[in-house]
């Protein structure tokens, strides 16, 4: 486990749950898998304060236990999920993302409020601890967020690791293969594998049946939960199972950040109205993504009807589309031919040279052409067509042409049309445009940090694989001299590598061929590192600030001050307070946008 995020698990449960968790914590990730009576030898806390510290943690899985069924006594283990832990410091984030998505749907931020402090719960307990009338509307919550499956339900399997859980698998299939000697062991481990990996996945994808903890809504009181049902936009056919145990489903957290980096991405490169439209092409796809990574092996598909239908109709289209008359293209083009043949007379003949503008409509008009778009109306049907949003065939019109803007970049392609069923079907390539994606932000960072220089030069050997120096200063146009140190650069923080290819088997450096290449994969884990480091740097500053005035952080801890700081506190102190707070919400912001990183470099 990468040594960062140990130190940000650290450091975030000792700042929410105290010293003796975080040391119970450290010690599992220093020594790996531990009994009770071993952390107690290692941490020096005794066996009962071990048992009162782990039952947060395994409540909200930051801790894992397994229990082999074959040995005697107590010999249960405990492993620490450094990634469970992680989600901590993205707690905010979830509670922003269920006010932005349901404004009016009263007690779903404080049911989310719970589950990350409580890690579960059951229904049936959490209602029973409210009145009549909130249990009532905190359950059409509950089953609002089931349904858009942001909670998910819980089983006992969830609270083991998951590579425990495969050998179990792994063995048991392996003991129903009968042995025989046509049959190699290499092949029964082989069978038995692919049998347990297939069980494995299974038992990973079972929540994501549309289903799973709802139970048909009874016949009784139908009008009260018709009218609550009408205020979360919950469907009435369908309840919350009052006997399941839920949780936060992180997996799904995670595709709605996804959509909200790509929709800011389309936002820069296209325009607003644009992103608009993909914000709901990614709206109509989202029941049936699960999660980022290993989602499913069918394709997405979605129709520009359907897209139309969910898409707000007061959103103006047609506005920032500027589409050329049939006339001024006949005009342009004959202008065009008549400036052609006058510099050939005169000697000179530029018809190579054209703008930038010219060939980007060009590509959009034929990839229109190639879908059959008839985009090439008169002046006066243009403006019909802008000012009639009402009707369908010029509304789906420029529906189509937002969307081949989104398709026709096939540097980024952000959507791709695959039939012509429904005005037109899209799917999106999340694979391909993760990874598009994540190595523009990871050009970015270094041209941040090495140059303009030595971003051009990774792009070069991502380009072409493995390239030696005089080549890659070839292609550059850079004399060899000022590329070896930016490569050097690159290497020392883990961008490029180093492939020694000898001409000969003495291994001469003079008969040897350096080839330098690029290993996405293991240049983004330490990309992640680097920014989880920063991360720890900027939490650990959080709680300096809050060391150098332990009187009036002491002070805020009285339930009495917190009800009433303006007139608990000073105005000493409420300057003091405020200027705590401000620094700690600019490295919260900080670490927003670091964990945005961490989310496009590991988790999409």
């Amino acid at each position: 486990m990468p040594q960062h995020e140990d130190e940000l698990a650290v450091l975030l449960l000792r700042d929410i749950y105290g010293d003796i968790t975080a040391t119970v914590v450290d010690t599992l990730l220093k020594y790996g898998r531990l009994t009770i009576q071993l952390i107690s030898r290692y941490s020096k806390l005794s066996v009962s304060t071990i048992q009162r510290v782990l039952v947060p943690l395994v409540q909200n899985r930051f801790v894992l236990y397994w229990i082999d069924e074959k040995a005697d006594g107590d010999n249960a283990t405990y492993v620490a999920s450094t990634r469970n832990m992680y989600n901590i410091a993205r707690s905010g984030m979830f509670v922003s993302y269920v006010l932005d998505r349901f404004p009016d749907t009263a007690g779903a931020p404080d049911i989310v409020k719970n589950l990350l402090l409580y890690g579960h719960f059951r229904v049936s307990d959490y209602l029973a601890a409210q009145s009549a009338s909130q249990a009532a509307v905190s359950k059409s919550a509950v089953t609002l967020l089931l349904q858009h499956k942001l909670l998910t339900t819980l089983r006992s399997h969830e609270f083991n690791p998951e590579s425990d859980l495969y050998m179990r698998i792994f063995k048991r299939r392996l003991a129903a293969i009968p042995r025989s000697k046509t049959v190699s062991e290499a092949k029964r481990e082989v069978q038995a594998h692919a049998e347990a990996t297939e069980e494995f996945n299974v038992l990973k994808r079972i929540h994501d049946d549309v289903n799973d903890g709802l139970i048909a809504a009874t016949n009784g009181s139908s009008n009260t939960i018709k009218r609550l049902h009408s205020l979360t936009d919950a469907s009435p056919s369908k309840t919350v199972d009052e006997v399941a145990v839920l949780a936060l489903n992180h997996d799904k957290f995670v595709v709605l950040m996804r959509a909200q980096i790509l929709v800011q991405l389309v936002s820069k490169r296209i325009g607003t109205v644009t992103a608009t439209v993909y914000r709901q092409v990614l709206d109509c796809m989202e029941p049936r993504l699960f999660r980022c990574v290993d989602n499913t092996d069918k394709a997405i598909n979605v129709t520009s009807l359907e897209i139309l239908r969910s898409l707000d109709p007061d959103l103006d289209l047609g506005r920032v589309i500027a589409l050329g008359s049939k006339n001024k293209k006949r005009s342009r083009s004959s202008s065009s031919r008549a400036s052609k043949r006058q510099k050939r007379s005169h000697g000179t003949d530029d018809s190579a040279s054209e703008s930038d503008e010219s060939v980007e409509s060009n590509n959009i008009s034929d990839h229109d052409n190639s879908h059959q778009y008839d985009l090439n109306k008169d002046d006066d049907d243009d403006d019909d067509h802008l000012n009639d949003g009402t009707a369908n065939n010029s509304r789906i019109e420029q529906l189509n042409v937002h969307l081949a803007l989104l398709s026709c970049n096939h540097n980024l392609p952000f959507m791709k049309r695959v039939g012509n069923k429904g005005g037109g079907e899209w799917t999106i390539d999340f694979d391909t445009l993760s990874a598009r994606v994540r190595e523009l932000e990871y050009d970015k960072l270094i041209t941040q940090k090495q140059g303009a220089i030595a971003c051009r030069l990774l792009r070069i050997i991502r380009d072409k694989g493995r390239i030696d120096e005089k080549q890659l200063a070839r292609i550059a146009l850079l004399p060899p001299k000022d590329i070896r140190a930016q490569l050097t650069a690159l290497h020392e923080i883990g961008c490029l590598d180093l492939q020694e290819v000898p001409r000969g088997t003495d291994r001469a450096p003079s008969r040897t061929y350096y080839l330098w290449y690029h290993k996405p994969k293991s240049a983004y884990a330490l990309m992640t590192q680097a920014v989880v480091k920063t991360m720890v740097r900027c939490y650990e500053r959080i709680l300096e600030e809050r060391g150098r005035r332990p009187t009036i952080m002491t002070k805020l801890l009285r339930e009495d001050v917190r009800r009433d700081e303006a007139n608990m506190l000073t105005p000493a102190e409420r300057e003091e307070l405020r200027r705590i707070r401000g620094i700690e919400e600019r490295f919260t912001a900080h670490m927003a946008k670091l964990d945005k990183l961490v989310l496009i470099f590991r988790d999409m």
